[in-house]
């Protein structure tokens, strides 16, 4: 009996799936991740909602998480270099340690009432700082424990580390935040750490860095960024990238205030602190169904569409948020939003990795780090400055704050769909490990 095409092609999106699923070290590294990752959507939920209730503050929400990503922008491209120099293992229980070290002072400042808005700044600075190495290292490790032809599906296995800890860590977040206050919070994602550490000590391929020849400094640093940019697959991806990043998901630091100014929920109530968790809990499950749709599709010739469908879906998405009064319809949207983004971030992950050659891959996946988690804060600070200026404001057809921020947010990203498609040609020829399938 002989089966169809379309029969084989699901047959071999499967089995590979199985084979990523198969792999012992990779299955350390899925684990590990995503209790670190809980543990830290843990405290994102607890500490948004502390700085709103200490600031009342848009601006002050995206000033923290501006200072947080700040280091990325001016680090990012050395931090990738180091990716690409040193071990990996080493890198990652350093990070890991000072991570933890981070999140149990602000446990025991919170428990004790001498943290306010500078320590919280300082601590989200130095952790960002820690952060630039820690991404680029982490997410290159897929490339070391997966054979090349099943990297395409391993990246968005890999990203569901993190989106199923957005379930089930604001969930957690929520609970604890309630229940017992924001020092928990704090403190269990500083013990979270402990489980990455554990899973690269465990893992067994080699994650030493790549043997190089001396090289000036400044080729070191810009070889990465040069590559991207003359690369016109990879040129044209970034800027993709990074219209999402400054322009479509500022609304995440900016929640607290969401659910405080367009669900009217204000934010000291056991209701208002159900209605963040919940709407974090919708991001994780839409980027969940998301992860899961892309790993199906790690092989489609069609990424170029893909990428400019999520674009669009999260304009969608953000134009709802703007409008909706009823908690349940804002999570739907959430997780569109959710969902959106993610589709766009781990294809452009992906292709990224595939694209890069292996002596280069750290510091060409930290150009996507750097639009990623570089550029992003310039929008939340941006974004959270108009809501905050214009809140109560009467605007010609436009309400200020949230929404009018949302509703520019959702112009941006169909003027990125825009140029997605004038620039579609840019994103041809472009073949996978083991595929002649080409990306439109």
């Amino acid at each position: 009996m002989r089966l169809n095409s379309g029969s084989g092609a699901a047959l071999m999106q499967q089995s590979k799936l199985l084979q990523v699923l198969k792999i012992a070290d990779f299955r350390l590294l899925w684990l590990g991740a995503f209790v670190s990752f809980s543990g830290s959507w843990v405290q994102n939920v607890a500490q948004g909602n502390y700085v709103y209730t200490l600031t009342g503050s848009e601006s002050m929400l995206a000033t923290v998480s501006f200072v947080n990503s700040l280091p990325v922008f001016f680090f990012g491209f050395l931090a990738g270099s180091m990716s690409d120099s040193f071990d990996k293992r080493t890198l990652l229980i350093i990070t890991q340690i000072l991570f933890a070290i981070g999140a149990g002072y602000l446990a025991y400042g919170t428990y004790t009432h001498t943290v306010a808005m500078p320590q919280i700044l300082i601590v989200a600075f130095l952790t960002g700082l820690v952060g630039c190495v820690e991404m680029p290292a982490r997410q290159s490790i897929v490339s070391k424990v997966v054979p090349p032809e099943l990297l395409a599906a391993a990246v968005p296995v890999q990203a569901m580390t993190f989106n199923a800890a957005r379930i089930i860590g604001p969930a957690l977040g929520g609970l604890l935040l309630t229940k017992v206050g924001v020092a928990s919070c704090y403190l269990v994602n500083a013990i979270s750490f402990v489980a990455l550490i554990w899973s690269v000590l465990a893992i067994r391929s080699n994650l030493s860095g790549s043997r190089r020849e001396r090289q000036p400094m400044k080729d070191i640093i810009f070889e990465g960024m040069l590559y991207t940019w003359r690369e016109a697959r990879l040129r044209t991806l970034l800027i993709l990238e990074t219209i999402t990043a400054v322009f479509g998901i500022f609304y995440l630091p900016l929640v607290p205030a969401y659910v405080d100014q367009v669900l009217g929920l204000g934010t000291t109530s056991v209701v208002a602190k159900r209605a963040l968790a919940n709407s974090y809990v919708a991001v994780g499950i839409g980027a969940m169904i998301s992860l899961l749709l892309i790993t199906q599709l790690s092989e489609s010739p069609h990424k170029g569409k893909i990428i400019r469908a999520s674009m669009f879906a999260l304009g969608f998405g953000l134009l709802g948020l703007s409008f909706t009064r009823e908690p349940w319809i804002a999570n739907i949207f959430m997780a569109i939003t959710g969902g959106a983004t993610i589709v766009q971030f781990n294809t452009t992950n992906a292709l990224f990795q595939i694209l890069a050659p292996e002596r280069l891959r750290g510091r060409v996946l930290s150009m996507h780090i750097w639009a990623l988690n570089g550029l992003s804060p310039f929008g939340i600070l941006f974004m959270g400055w108009i809501s905050d200026r214009t809140r109560g404001a009467s605007l010609p057809v436009l309400s200020g704050g949230v929404p009018l921020a949302l509703r520019l947010g959702c112009v941006a990203m169909l003027a990125g769909c825009a140029f997605g498609f004038l620039n579609r040609k840019t994103l041809t020829d472009l073949n996978y490990p083991g595929s002649s399938s080409n990306i439109s």
